[in-house]
């Protein structure tokens, strides 16, 4: 029995993973195991089958390869060195971390906390995240529950990784709820977050694997629905805004699941008894298809189907008020390519074989989200007119999609500014001193649902949820917002009260002439920039006896 399994799977989870360490673990294990006399024969066979079990959890290629070695004893003093002289000093960190928490929380005593922690670890390690992040992971419980202090890990595993977990000791519960200490909890994670984002993309990996496997520490389901709440209500708009969209769906579905159980087991039926052959047939005869008209045309890609999360299939039913049956696009196929000029090409030849739903083109490549997300997408009527969704990218697009910040940003630019939202949020902590202004303005702009919508040259604007043309121009610009007359919505006039949806192109249509803003606006305004530009106007306006009734 040999790795070649372990680092297919691998490469099959992961495309361009650097496999090195797998081998280097297994040459290195091979040769100490030829050196014991306490190890028995069937030492080699069992890591390598440990390993291959988390490679097909999805674990990356470091922490894979750093699985091969958990079990081996700590007998020898010169252990780590040796692995750090024949592998490398992350791979070395990574198993000394293990051995630490395996011996703080010994099997089968600690059976449901130990496990905790390496299916929190392993979950990150998908990321494509830093080594120093994994080791945090595997230790952050051991603070809380046993007699290891942050200071002894300090001194064993450096400052980086102690600060990690003492950042996650100060966001270790938010739990929403408007009081006090909700929002004090709120203003420690905003500075935990700008001191390591890293933080809190170890509490999302620990929050999923606490809803997963129900590990409380109270046994008590409330304490269970607190954590379902906080992952869905503050954790999943956060990993959305990183780019973690691997991450957003797992504690959206986990957290629906605990928090609805009946809706979650309806649309799970729904999925896996009543439909899921007449789809999974339907993919598979769409992928053949394509396949072959992009291999005549020459474009090399790759084809998956996937279903949508259970989550986004309930909120489509709730707010747009329909069945299950009337959410045609519950699945859609992803198209990876080589270059951003084949994702052209593609959409051209899905267009040619299908027609196209109306408005449901975006290109997310030439105009990124804010997150950076990159993808073109297009929803057509597809074999037997079904409703289709398609998103074509590149590899590299696919990764940010995956894994956002977690694999482009902070560890591997540490001098690197932190995003731009994060900044605002920063901002907005230091200078609003009001605990119910704080509340207002950090759940109104950062936890509320966006909308996505499209300027006349294709420029996107995130907005809040029930934004209007007002709000839009106002994020354009205070004069554009001051000096707005009339707005045109997917070339149609509308009332400037109109509520905006996502992948509409907005034009506002100013007058030079106009004085400033109504003061009605406030009425439907959704934005706090708009409500503040406009009640500084009219304050200021006021005072100089100025009418701002001007519509």
């Amino acid at each position: 029995m040999n790795v070649d399994k372990i680092i297919q799977t691998i490469n099959r989870n992961h495309p361009d993973s650097d496999t090195t360490t797998i081998g280097q673990c297994y040459d290195f294990l091979k040769e100490y195991i030829s050196k014991s006399e306490s190890l028995k024969n069937d030492f080699l066979e069992k890591a390598i089958s440990r390993a291959q079990t988390f490679a097909d959890k999805n674990s990356g290629a470091r922490f894979t390869a750093a699985t091969l070695l958990f079990e081996l004893p700590q007998h020898d003093p010169n252990y780590y060195k040796k692995i750090r002289r024949h592998v490398n000093e992350e791979i070395a960190q990574l198993v000394k971390s293990h051995h630490v928490t395996a011996q703080k929380f010994p099997l089968p005593e600690y059976a449901e906390l130990y496990e905790h922690v390496v299916s929190t670890t392993t979950n990150l390690s998908s990321l494509h995240i830093d080594t120093a992040s994994m080791c945090a992971a595997m230790l952050h419980e051991l603070p809380l529950e046993s007699d290891v202090t942050v200071k002894e890990i300090e001194k064993e595993f450096g400052s980086e990784i102690a600060n990690l977990i003492d950042y996650f000791q100060q966001i270790i519960s938010i739990q929403p709820a408007h009081n006090a200490k909700y929002i004090n909890n709120l203003r420690q994670m905003v500075i935990v977050m700008a001191r390591d984002i890293r933080a809190i993309i170890i509490k999302m990996c620990s929050n999923i694997d606490r809803m997963r496997s129900g590990i409380v520490k109270s046994k008590n389901d409330q304490e269970l629905k607190e954590i379902a709440t906080e992952s869905l209500e503050i954790l999943a708009p956060i990993a959305d805004m990183l780019g973690i969209w691997r991450i957003r769906w797992q504690l959206e579905d986990y957290a629906f699941k605990i928090l609805k159980p009946t809706e979650y087991e309806k649309i799970g039926k729904r999925f896996n008894v009543d439909e899921r052959k007449n789809r999974e047939k339907y993919i598979q005869k769409t992928k053949n298809l394509l396949e072959k008209k992009a291999y005549e045309a020459g474009v090399k890609c790759s084809i998956s189907g996937r279903f949508k999360h259970f989550y986004s299939i309930y909120k489509k039913m709730k707010y747009k008020n329909r069945s299950f049956n009337e959410i045609l696009d519950v699945f859609a196929l992803r198209i990876i390519v080589e270059k951003p000029s084949d994702c052209y090409l593609v959409l051209g030849i899905i267009h040619n074989l299908w027609k196209p739903k109306n408005r449901r083109i975006k290109d997310y490549i030439a105009a990124p989200k804010s997150n950076n997300y990159q993808s073109l997408h297009t929803t057509v009527f597809g074999l037997n007119g079904k409703l289709t969704e398609f998103q074509i990218r590149t590899n590299e697009m696919d990764k940010k999609a995956k894994f956002g910040v977690a694999s482009h940003w902070s560890y591997k630019n540490k001098h690197n500014k932190n995003p731009e939202w994060l900044q605002e949020i920063l901002v907005k902590h230091k200078e609003l001193t009001s605990d119910e202004e704080f509340y207002s303005s950090f759940s109104t702009e950062f936890l509320s649902n966006k909308i996505f919508v499209f300027t006349p040259k294709g420029d996107i604007i995130a907005l809040n949820k029930q934004a209007t043309p007002v709000d839009f121009a106002y994020h354009i610009h205070s004069e554009v917002g001051h000096k707005c007359k009339a707005a045109l919505v997917n070339e149609i006039a509308v009332p400037l009260d109109y509520q905006l949806s996502t992948n509409d192109i907005v034009q506002v249509i100013t007058d030079r002439n106009q004085k400033g803003p109504d003061q009605r606006w406030l009425e439907f305004v959704q934005s706090n920039a708009a409500k503040k530009q406009i009640t500084d106007y009219v304050n200021h306006h006021t005072k100089e006896g100025h009418d701002t009734h001007h519509l």
